[in-house]
């Protein structure tokens, strides 16, 4: 298992590195720029969650040994960011929400959307998602300490993933 997941963070690692697949996370104090980087990061990030759901509903587990999740869990931290410290009010939230519906290919929906939300918020802002990706560049250092904080947001975006159950 350990053998696994190091294997998939090299790949993540170099696709991070080379690839250039996530988008910019963040925002900006141009409010067009700003936006605009809300609604991609929305779509990237409900991507993922699509993704995630997909095979969470398959193996009625987040399974931490594919190397699928792990991609789709450090772009969905990844796209997260720009999210830590808005409240529901403002335009960065709206834009992304919106982006969210967008990208999961309407999983995420009027119905659901405030729980969804109000979940990718509290994990942006109370689980350490930076680990995920750091350790994911330096494969090497500190394998064990990702797989407990890999454990912990695969529990907390479980939480997430059993609000599409409903």
């Amino acid at each position: 298992m350990k053998k696994v997941i190091i294997v998939a963070l090299a790949i993540v690692s170099v696709l991070v590195a080379s690839c250039g697949v996530f988008s910019k996370a963040g925002s900006t104090t141009d409010t067009s720029t700003s936006a605009t980087t809300a609604s991609v990061n929305g779509q990237a990030a409900g991507a993922a969650l699509k993704a995630l759901y997909s095979q969470y509903k398959a193996d009625g587990k987040m399974d931490m040994s594919n190397m699928t999740n792990l991609i789709n869990l450090v772009t969905l931290a990844t796209n997260l960011q720009g999210l830590k410290g808005q409240s529901d009010k403002s335009s960065f939230y709206t834009q992304f929400a919106a982006g969210l519906v967008t990208g999961s290919n309407n999983l995420v929906s009027q119905s659901n959307s405030n729980a969804v939300m109000s979940g990718l918020t509290n994990l942006v802002n109370n689980v350490d998602l930076s680990s995920l990706t750091e350790k994911a560049t330096n494969v090497s250092d500190k394998a064990t300490s990702t797989l407990e904080n890999a454990s912990t947001i695969a529990s907390s975006v479980s939480s997430i993933l059993d609000v599409f159950k409903k």
